[in-house]
């Protein structure tokens, strides 16, 4: 047992080099998409199939123009259902008294600094300078796939600053033809007192409702005007400290376990299977992939098997799983922080070449780790610009 961290989309890369659930695409629909579909995502090649959504028009121009991938496309315009205003009353909506709104977001300190700003983080990033000019157009998700494809939709992200639970609903006849298996939604913790107000109470209730669990959640947090805190990045935007206000979700289907076809109507493949436990490993859930596998997996040979459980350890040697399996069984207290410690604190005093290559492999992970910390760390930047500036422009349209 080893402090070691392993690197994500390991088996996935292999799943996808050896077409393991054959020929089909990873079919992803990025709702919020400005400056384009995720990094990790770039690892089903040739097999990724996207349309990204995104208000933003200049930046779905500049999107289409630079990226060069066949089997991904952006379009403009606002994600929504058909029926929301009928749900949940617009008038109501606005009505932050009769609502019951304790969404604290106007009252924080970024908001505050984004009022004292004479530049709009959109505008300057995005747009090139250029104007900001938002599509009219709206566009159903269920509305916008056809029938026939709505089953061969694998991945769902949803990040609209305020109106996500208004893009799921728009998005139920792809969940019911037994696609998605899986999500990642941005949550706004607080908000108005109704069943179909965006908050995280209502999307979990939506999605749970739908055969999907909860596995995991990034928080952000703000402070309050009255007392700033620091800034965690060189933008107006989250703070070190503060009340919670925004997460970011990652539903799932539970294929894991064996329970889950005798409580939902969901057909379980191969296909569905793979992609599933590639998920898990590009969201560092390679625990999650590794029980998917043991318990859904009987459709590989063994040796294939096997060999992607071994690519969830963090070596990933042949055997690797099966060793780290045998530890925990022979004397979990070896999973203890402070025994980690010691492995790792006797690793060091090794000699020689093994004490080398395990240095350099340390630094190769480390620098690996960075890299995927700077690219998140960008997506999230641009998230929250795009979010500061619209409320911006809200208080300003208020005053």
């Amino acid at each position: 047992m080893s402090g070691a961290k392993r690197k994500d989309g390991t088996l996935a890369r292999h799943v996808v080099e050896r077409r393991l659930w054959g020929e089909s695409p990873f079919f992803l629909l990025d709702v919020g998409c400005s400056g384009g579909v995720e990094q990790r995502w770039q690892i089903f090649g040739d097999q990724l199939r996207a349309i990204g959504f995104d208000p933003l028009v200049a930046e779905i121009d500049r999107l289409n123009q630079t990226q060069a991938r066949p089997g991904v496309v952006y379009e403009a315009g606002f994600v929504s259902s058909r029926d929301y205003d009928e749900r949940f009353p617009r008038e109501l909506r606005l009505d932050r008294i009769a609502s019951r709104n304790d969404d604290p977001f106007l009252r924080v300190s970024a908001v505050a600094a984004q009022s004292r700003s004479e530049v709009s983080y959109i505008q300057q990033v995005f747009n090139a300078g250029a104007p900001v000019v938002t599509s009219d157009r709206r566009v159903v998700l269920d509305d916008r796939i056809a029938e026939a494809e709505r089953p061969g939709v694998d991945f769902l992200k949803i990040d609209t600053d305020g109106h996500d639970i208004e893009a799921l609903l728009g998005a139920e006849a792809i969940m019911a033809a037994g696609g998605i298996v899986a999500l990642k939604v941005e949550v706004q913790l607080h908000g108005a007192l109704h069943p179909f107000a965006n908050t995280f109470s209502n999307i979990d209730h939506l999605l749970r409702s739908r055969g999907y669990t909860l596995f995991d959640i990034d928080t952000y947090r703000y402070s309050r005007t009255e007392l700033p805190a620091p800034f965690v990045f060189d933008l107006a935007a989250q703070t070190t400290s503060g009340q919670v206000v925004w997460g970011d979700a990652l539903y799932c289907r539970d294929l894991g376990s064996l329970d889950y076809a005798r409580m939902w109507p969901y057909e379980i493949t191969p296909e569905r299977v793979l992609k599933l436990a590639c998920v898990f490993d590009l969201f560092g859930l390679a625990d999650c992939a590794a029980e998917l596998l043991v318990n859904r997996g009987g459709f590989l040979a063994p040796a294939e098997r096997d060999g992607l459980l071994d690519l969830l350890t963090t070596t990933g040697d042949p055997g690797s799983y099966g060793a780290h399996v045998a530890a925990f069984e022979r004397d979990f207290t070896s999973f203890y922080p402070s025994r980690i410690r010691e492995l790792d604190a006797g690793s060091e005093h090794a000699t020689g070449d093994d004490a080398s290559s395990k240095q350099v492999r340390r630094l190769r992970e480390r620098i690996a780790d960075l890299g995927e910390k700077n690219a998140e760390l960008r997506e999230r930047l641009k998230a929250r610009g795009e979010r500061i500036d619209q409320l911006t422009k809200r208080l300003e349209q208020k005053s």
